[in-house]
């Protein structure tokens, strides 16, 4: 046989071609070469966009018991007609499989113990021993259960003219140019595990790919289909484009491969949700844990720039001391989850009670308190900035009163301007400044007084429709609701609903329709409340159906115009559990509670950010870890 030159061949020096020029001998490395660029470029189109496995329409390679110590290897297609053309048989009447981007092919039936190669067969160890490889043993009956694994190992070498007289062309006598030819066999052996590097039934160059798994009976020299589990990929087809339009409504499949605008829930998942009457939600998604607690505030906000932001309080920053940490979330790759948690304030002062909202031009505006609440060493601040820089921002000053703690931000958007809210103590009552977003300064030099009317310490809630700030909180005795023009001169916030009967720790939590609807959800103590003001005009706080003993309640309205409702209460095996309510068109219940915690463990103070396109996204804390960490999940109310 003549000699070929040593192949060339390195797919890392990215040669894409080779080009024959005038007056350069041509030699058999340069065609050699090019061949080989051209298979491995198609190689990796397999291996890597279409994948390892049995195309649609075919069945190859499929494992068929019915034998003793014995299994048929099937073409898995329909037998060629006569006088049928090689290209036509070898397109359409051949079964195949794609291992690591190579072809094998079997035209017809072949059972395990009519393989060239299988120690039954005469001739099989020369032949062995000429290729290189090791016969394949034949199948005993074994004495015990005993798992076997059935695979195929692919190989390519080069044919020879002894094998292949064709291969000397008959004019001149000489061999023409030499063939490669790809070869495989199916094996067993016991176990489960494929021939890997280094050992003993490894060989170089040869590829492994697993077919059937094999769950043998003692002392049976039958192999049943039952014994018999398919371990082949199947049906490897690449699907039209328009599939992805018909099925979840994707205008551009590019997009959709880069990973925008896939649910975050299978269409499987989806539907045996709904079929048991629940809502389809994303797996539960830890936010940036670690060994020290993490406590969460309502500050959780969808900004701009297509991301989830969640700020809470943690002692991560070293010692006991709270400061304030964020992270963030891509909600085109949710996959990828929340960022490593940023420190967003220093020092040896405690940093807590963080409020965070977005601003329209990509900010984030967050406020925290500073010091403790007792005593007049507390201040509220605020850093505002890109994610990426919050934590490098500087600290601008909300509430500084001297002689008087200033507590428990709480900011919203309306307009061209941020509204922060903030408690001083000294007067035992409600204050906010305006910041405009726009001109990047504060409207109101000092902090102005929200109501005369002394409110007790406990965090105020504040919700925007219409331009409108509608702002709940308790004056120790009686829940308080004052809407707010942030347009209008400063103090001209109007009293909505005089006296309602609310304890002082009732969380309430107001929900904004426009500028004469809204709600508020507090905690009575004994059961959650609700408080409904209609073209300005207030129902009697009503109980929640079934809510007894729930507590923390946030809501929020989808595109729809479905209230979903978040509370939590007691669970029955201990601990707390988050459930949700949900209303069309505000008024009409759907089903009952549904739960959306499923462990027995401490899971408070829900809070949900509605994002357009993705659904209900509700972060929570739990102490599910061992230890308080926040967790997050996306409720699909549309797939």
């Amino acid at each position: 046989m003549a000699i070929i030159t040593p192949s060339t061949f390195d797919p890392l020096r990215r040669y894409a071609n080779v080009r024959l020029q005038q007056g350069v001998p041509l030699v058999d490395a340069d065609l050699n070469e090019l061949d080989d660029v051209r298979k491995f470029e198609l190689r990796a189109h397999l291996r890597w966009y279409v994948g390892d496995g049995v195309p649609e329409g075919s069945d190859g390679f499929r494992i068929v018991g019915g034998l003793d110590n014995d299994f048929t290897i099937s073409a898995g297609v329909p037998t060629a007609p006569a006088n049928t053309a090689p290209t036509d048989q070898g397109l359409r009447h051949v079964g195949r499989i794609l291992v690591d981007g190579l072809d094998a092919i079997i035209p017809t039936d072949l059972r395990y113990s009519q393989q060239p190669l299988h120690a039954g067969r005469p001739g099989a160890a020369a032949l062995a021993a000429r290729l290189g490889v090791p016969v394949t043993p034949a199948l005993t009956t074994p004495s015990g259960p005993t798992q076997f694994l059935v695979y195929l190992d692919m190989w390519e070498r080069l044919l020879t003219p002894e094998e292949e007289p064709g291969l000397i062309h008959p004019g001149m006598g000489v061999e023409s140019c030499a063939r490669i030819v790809r070869e495989w066999v199916v094996r067993v052996k016991t176990g489960s595990v494929l021939p890997a590097p280094g050992a003993t039934d490894h060989i170089p160059a040869h590829l492994y790919y697993p077919l059937a798994r094999l769950n043998r009976r003692g002392g049976q020299a039958a192999v049943t289909g039952a014994e018999i589990s398919d371990r082949r990929e199947r049906r490897l087809l690449t699907p039209p484009a328009h599939l992805l339009t018909d099925v979840l409504d994707v205008a551009d499949p590019a997009a959709y491969r880069r990973g925008e605008g896939r649910p975050l829930v299978s269409l499987r998942s989806a539907i045996n949700s709904l079929i048991k009457g629940e809502l389809p939600a994303s797996p539960d998604l830890a936010v940036s844990p670690a060994p020290e607690p993490d406590f969460i505030r309502r500050a959780a906000v969808a900004d701009t720039a297509g991301g989830l932001v969640v700020v809470w309080q943690s002692q991560r920053a070293g010692g006991t001391t709270l400061q304030v940490v964020a992270s963030r979330l891509d909600r085109s790759q949710p996959s990828a989850g929340f960022t490593q948690a940023a420190i967003l304030t220093t020092g040896t002062a405690v940093h807590q009670e963080p409020t965070a909202v977005a601003l329209p031009d990509g900010e984030l505006l967050v406020a925290y308190q500073t010091g403790s609440s007792i005593g007049t060493g507390a201040d509220v601040h605020m850093k505002r900035g890109p994610f990426s820089r919050l934590d490098t921002a500087p600290q601008e000053d909300v509430g500084t009163t001297t002689s008087s703690a200033d507590t428990l931000p709480h900011a919203v958007v309306a307009g061209d301007f941020a509204v922060l809210f903030t408690h001083q103590s000294a007067a035992g009552r409600w204050f906010y400044r305006r910041f405009d977003h726009v001109a990047k300064t504060f409207v109101d030099l000092q902090p102005v007084q929200l109501q005369d009317i002394a409110a007790s310490q406990q965090p105020l809630h504040a919700s925007v429709a219409d331009g409108m700030v509608w702002a709940a909180y308790t004056d120790g005795t009686n829940l308080r609701v004052l809407r707010l023009n942030p347009a209008a001169s400063p103090g001209q916030g109007v009293d909505m609903t005089g006296s309602t009967p609310a304890p002082a720790s009732s969380n309430a939590f107001v929900l904004a329709h426009n500028a004469t609807n809204a709600r508020v959800f507090f905690d009575s103590g004994s059961t959650l409340m609700e408080y409904v003001c209609t073209n300005g005009v207030w129902s009697s706080p009503v109980a929640v159906a079934g809510a007894g003993g729930e507590k923390q309640p946030s809501a929020t309205v989808d595109a729809e115009n479905t209230l979903y409702l978040l509370s939590q209460r007691p669970a029955t095996g201990g601990g707390n559990e988050i459930v949700l309510r949900r209303r069309r068109n505000l008024v009409t219940e759907v089903g009952g509670p549904l739960r959306l915690t499923l462990d027995n463990v401490d899971n408070a103070k829900p809070f949900p950010v509605f994002v357009p396109g993705q659904g209900i996204w509700m972060f929570w804390q739990t102490n599910r870890l061992g230890n308080n960490d926040i967790f997050a999940k996306c409720i699909v109310p549309t797939v």
